[in-house]
């Protein structure tokens, strides 16, 4: 499923690192002396992401993440607290160790078909990104995968366009029809107790950031919430047809 990289395009440097709840807490704990919660979060700074994966015929996405192909590309759904208020089609994609994301809002009516596999080819001309799914679907004939869901605290840092997340509970489900239903079948990603730090910059990171974020046992990691939560629920459940 891999592209030509645009001329242009933005991409960001993305480190991730798996910690215990209690390692967690301290680093956030010392982070909000310095960052600032979110504006789009809840009064406890947090709320709940749910994305639906797709994947091709080949499984492409599946396979590229596992062999660690570099540029890669995947398309998602993605929704906030159960809601269909901002339904976001993107595409994230990973270039020489960087990261970068296309999106465009999608309605209700749109997604529902995107999630059952309905043509939607008279949508045609709204967005480029829902162009290119349009015609890749058909073409690729692009499906959904697997359910993630997780909720994220984040923080914010306007040098260096910081942006400091903690993804907890990260869980995956084959019910991808459900993406707005509170109650589906979940299986835990991570061992209990165990949640995911992320750490996203453009072109440095400050030094007091990188400071309070080091405490000498933290260890960069390749986690992908997509490729472990498809192993998760057993591998690409779908039947790619």
């Amino acid at each position: 499923m891999n592209r030509l990289v645009r001329e242009g395009e933005k991409y960001r440097h993305e480190l991730k690192y798996i910690c215990h709840n209690t390692e967690l807490e301290v680093i956030e704990r010392k982070l909000r002396c310095v960052m600032q919660p979110d504006s789009h979060a809840d009064a406890n700074g947090e709320y709940l992401i749910r994305s639906v994966y797709f994947d091709d015929y080949r499984r492409s996405c599946y396979y590229e993440n596992e062999d660690g192909v570099d540029p890669r590309e995947k398309f998602r759904l993605r929704i906030y607290n159960y809601q269909d208020g901002r339904i976001s089609l993107e595409k994230k994609k990973k270039n020489r160790g960087m990261t970068g994301k296309e999106s465009c809002l999608v309605d209700r009516e749109i997604c529902d078909k995107m999630l059952r596999g309905q043509p939607i080819r008279d949508k045609l001309g709204r967005h480029r990104l829902l162009d290119e799914w349009i015609i890749r679907s058909e073409t690729e004939r692009l499906r959904p995968v697997m359910l993630g869901e997780y909720v994220r605290k984040p923080l914010v840092y306007r040098l260096g366009n910081v942006r400091i997340t903690f993804d907890r509970n990260i869980c995956a489900s084959p019910q991808m029809t459900d993406i707005f239903e509170r109650n589906v079948s979940r299986v835990a990603v991570l061992p209990t107790g165990y949640h995911v730090l992320e750490v996203k910059y453009d072109n440095y990171l400050p030094d007091v950031i990188y400071q309070l974020i080091d405490n000498g046992h933290l260890q960069q990691t390749t986690f992908s919430k997509f490729y472990l939560g498809c192993k998760a629920i057993g591998g690409i459940v779908n039947e790619l047809s």
